[in-house]
């Protein structure tokens, strides 16, 4: 065999060898089970956003139809980017009180000047379907509720569905954000795997992340992780959402994953699929 075709059966090999952590085939399993609990109730989700974020709204349009397909009835609450404080506390407020809504989901970002944590506190706690109420966040990191932020809950599904092995891995976590990176942090700490977090601050990040066994990113940064900066087979959870040039990427570029992982998530159509039906499973404790 010459060395060019030699060369070509190992890119072929490498290629077959790939796994994609699809979020497609894992919700069709889902959604057989939560069709037939919505089937029966009368449930009203509720998705509340303040600003202009892109990828909030990309988020929101999704999950929305993924309520439809599901018999969910839902109710889209969006304000403009200028609303005061007590404004965006009386919208919520609101919500919470009327009785046909079931669950609440409130999108992040909010505006800088609005107080994240004070809006929360106008959530009814059994409504919030993201763990963002300052109570529900207490009971997940003292272990009392399993029901954490849903992206990370997405994550953690996707991981468990293809098998991927946590117990004695290095883990690294990059951005350590209150919906998804802090939390995700303790579920797979909770898995016995060995995890780095990075942050904005951190130093020689490429050094960290080329020791890593998986890499999971939720910054919101196109590409921000090369093909130059992962080892070899490694494997690659992709969480972060930007626009660029008008289309919806990640943090971990193609190049990385194509060349270089054993297995990944693509964008879109992977831990965002899942996402959705995190949030539609929260739902299905107030039923």
């Amino acid at each position: 065999m010459s060395p060019e075709r030699e060369t070509a059966c190992r890119k072929e090999e490498k290629v077959k060898r790939q796994l994609i952590l699809a979020g497609r085939p894992v919700a069709d399993k889902i959604k057989e089970n939560l069709r037939s609990v919505f089937s029966e109730t009368n449930a009203t989700l509720a998705t509340f956003l303040i600003g202009d974020d892109a990828p909030a709204h990309v988020y929101k349009r999704s999950l929305l139809k993924c309520a439809a397909g599901l018999g969910v009835h839902t109710r889209d609450v969006e304000l403009p980017a200028h609303t005061t404080q007590a404004e965006a506390e009386a919208a919520l407020q609101a919500l919470s009180d009327d009785p046909a809504i079931t669950g609440i989901l409130p999108l992040m970002p909010v505006p800088r000047h609005i107080n994240q944590m004070q809006l929360m506190s106008r959530l009814d706690p059994q409504k919030d379907m993201d763990c963002l109420h300052p109570l529900n966040s207490g009971e997940f990191y003292l272990g009392i509720s399993p029901w954490g932020p849903c992206t990370p809950r997405a994550c953690m599904t996707l991981l468990d569905y293809y098998h991927i092995p946590l117990v004695g891995r290095r883990v690294v976590m990059v951005g350590y954000g209150d919906v998804v990176g802090r939390p995700l942090t303790l579920m797979l700490v909770d898995r016995h795997a060995t995890v780095t977090v990075c942050r904005s601050k951190t130093k020689n990040l490429s050094n960290i992340l080329s020791q890593a066994d998986i890499i999971l990113s939720a910054v919101g940064k196109p590409n921000l992780i090369t093909e130059d900066m992962v080892r070899e087979n490694c494997v690659l959870v992709d969480i972060g959402l930007s626009s660029l040039d008008g289309k919806m990427v990640g943090d971990i570029s193609d190049g990385a994953k194509l060349k270089k992982a054993a297995a990944y998530t693509p964008v879109p159509g992977g831990v965002g699929v899942l996402s959705n039906l995190m949030v539609m499973m929260t739902l299905t404790r107030n039923l």
